[in-house]
């Protein structure tokens, strides 16, 4: 019996008694975060061979696509590769996803079912409701996780931990390098919580857009869909609406444009994306906890600003929100190699690539500035600028944390600068590079080794196996098969 933690101030600290916590599992390889990143990391280690288990906080899988309920995708189903690709695709053979336009929007209801069935087919052991609350290290070796919850406090020992928690919770824990926020002064990307609407009338809506001016709209055609034929709605702008809200104190001074995406036409649904709240760090739960609480806030009177000036949603309701604020930048790790937006812009190619990843990009884009004035009429990104369906490499040397053995991170956490953030952190690369983190855990565990000491060529050609396109090399290995 662990004896209670006794009540000795020492310089504002808490004395903690010495205890003894249980090892309760013991795995090849330990995925931390359940999100999807986390999905696709346990995907790729349990379909690698490996003995997988994830944990995660949630009550269910899938994270920013369910938690946070960002239910769209910004890349074509036809330019998705490996685990992502065959997600998209049976998710719209469940009539859950539209694959038919530039982007994806999908059910994220539907998304949570798939997520849970996928690892338990694969064999994966998941343990939800758990927080991971420390590292075991050996040296600078990482031999698993502390966690907490409604059994207690226990011990997870794994062969190759991947940190799949977004926020490299983990990596930090464990002594690595990383960076917080944007370098130079450490600000963060904005805050969200995004909500559901019902009850709309979609044809009424899209043919109100075509009657109003252009100006009014994001110019991007990745971002103003309105084909309604193909069940393709995606809405931004309505920068008149929004001006005028804002000049009468109906809309806080943080929003300035209106965005509705993850459209169910049919069914009458979208889900409303403009919450913003600045200033605050996702590595601080007192900030964390403001910024659930001012988006919330927010949300209330985009509610009802929308239903008040939009036709087709007069008798618009509100279905749910999120159940988890939107954190969409913390801590990067700094491995053997920085990624820099100007490779990616100049579409360079590695030795070590281990995907090829498109989306809908551009130089000098940023959606979600840590200054601000996201769609103001001094931001061109929402107003005039457009992106075109790129691709971009991603090397081997961004996926292992300096100073610790034994882990590969994924995600967010990737080792990237804030700039190229904005291009790897989308939902879909980060499932992808979390399916690459998983095989090449599972590959180090198989083998005994630190991910950080794996053949790069024979790492490539297990995620060409696995129908991961890496890019130029790929064309090297197809003809090796031939």
């Amino acid at each position: 019996m662990v004896e209670p933690t006794s009540i000795q101030l020492d310089k504002g600290h808490i004395v903690e008694a010495a205890r003894n916590t249980p090892v309760v599992r013991n795995v090849e390889v330990l995925v931390c975060g359940g999100g999807v990143s986390g999905v696709g990391a346990a995907l790729g280690a349990a379909r690698a061979g490996a003995k997988t288990m994830v944990l995660e906080r949630n009550a269910f899988l899938g994270g920013a696509a369910t938690a946070v309920i960002m239910n769209t995708w910004n890349v074509p189903v036809t330019r998705m590769t490996g685990v992502a690709k065959e997600i998209a695709i049976t998710l719209a053979e469940r009539g859950a996803g539209n694959i038919k336009g530039p982007t994806f929007p999908f059910d994220p209801e539907a998304l949570k079912e798939l997520s849970a069935e996928l690892l338990k087919d694969a064999g994966v052991e998941v343990l939800n409701y758990s927080w991971v609350v420390d590292s075991i290290m050996e040296g600078n070796r990482i031999k698993g996780v502390i966690i907490q919850n409604k059994s207690g406090r226990q011990a997870i020992l794994a062969q190759t931990v991947v940190d799949a928690t977004g926020d490299a919770d983990i990596a930090a824990a464990a002594g690595a390098e990383y960076v917080l926020g944007r370098e130079e002064d450490n600000k963060m990307r904005p805050m969200s919580v995004l909500f559901r609407m019902g009850g709309i009338d979609m044809k009424k809506a899209v043919e109100y857009c075509r009657s109003q001016p252009k100006e009014n709209f994001t110019a991007d055609p990745n971002f103003h869909i309105l084909d309604l034929d193909k069940g393709l709605v995606r809405m931004s702008g309505f920068f008149d609406i929004v001006d005028r809200a804002r000049a009468s104190g109906e809309l806080p001074d943080e929003i300035h444009y209106l965005r509705f995406e993850g459209i169910s036409v049919e069914r009458g649904i979208v889900t409303v994306n403009n919450s913003r709240v600045y200033g605050v760090d996702g590595t601080n739960a007192w900030d964390i906890s403001r910024a659930d609480t001012e988006a919330r806030l927010q949300n209330r009177k985009l509610y009802k600003v929308i239903k008040e000036n939009i036709p087709g949603f007069e008798n618009a309701f509100v279905i749910d929100s999120s159940p988890t604020v939107g954190v969409r930048e913390t801590r990067r790790v700094r491995g053997p190699y920085i990624l820099p937006q100007e490779d990616l812009i100049a579409q360079s190619t590695y030795p070590d690539s281990v995907v090829r990843i498109w989306r809908h990009m551009k130089a000098g884009i940023d959606w979600h500035k840590a200054d601000g004035g996201e769609g103001a009429p001094t931001d061109p990104v929402y107003r005039t600028a457009t992106t075109d369906l790129t691709w971009f490499e991603i090397p081997w040397g961004v996926f292992t944390p300096n100073n610790v053995e034994g882990m590969t991170v994924s995600g967010r956490a990737l080792s990237v600068t804030h700039d190229a953030d904005m291009w790897t952190r989308g939902q879909y690369c980060c499932l992808v590079t979390g399916q690459i983190a998983g095989i090449s855990a599972a590959l180090a565990a198989q083998n005994e080794l630190s991910p950080s000491a794996l053949d790069v060529g024979d790492l490539q050609r297990m995620l060409f196996e696995h129908g991961i396109d890496i890019g130029e090399v790929s064309q090297r290995l197809e003809l090796e098969n031939t």
